[in-house]
């Protein structure tokens, strides 16, 4: 999953504004690098079950990688939509040809 980048995944102008926000809130610092503890807190607001997040986390890559780069955050925000809605927790709920 390291090769997927966040340009694989359809995101419309408001989704990419949105996002593109959310990214700056939960950044730690000026590498581009994300704040777990950030991160966490937003994610846990979705009222997604643990279970949810620890499995949007794996497939993101962020769990393998040990961190969250835009590219797994952005993935990891258009599964908790994807979970929110009631889909699958996997890429193909979120790529296109889906």
């Amino acid at each position: 999953m390291q090769g997927i980048t966040w340009s694989f995944i359809p995101l419309n102008e408001n989704e990419q504004r949105y996002y593109s926000g959310l990214h700056k809130l939960c950044q730690a610092d000026t590498s581009g690098k994300l704040s777990a503890s950030k991160v966490g807190e937003l994610f846990k607001a979705s009222q997604l079950p643990p279970e949810s997040l620890h499995q949007i986390t794996e497939v993101c890559g962020a769990k393998r990688l040990g961190y969250f780069g835009t590219a797994q955050f952005y993935v990891a925000l258009k599964l908790l939509a994807a979970a929110q809605s009631g889909l699958p927790i996997r890429l193909e709920s979120v790529t296109f040809g889906t």
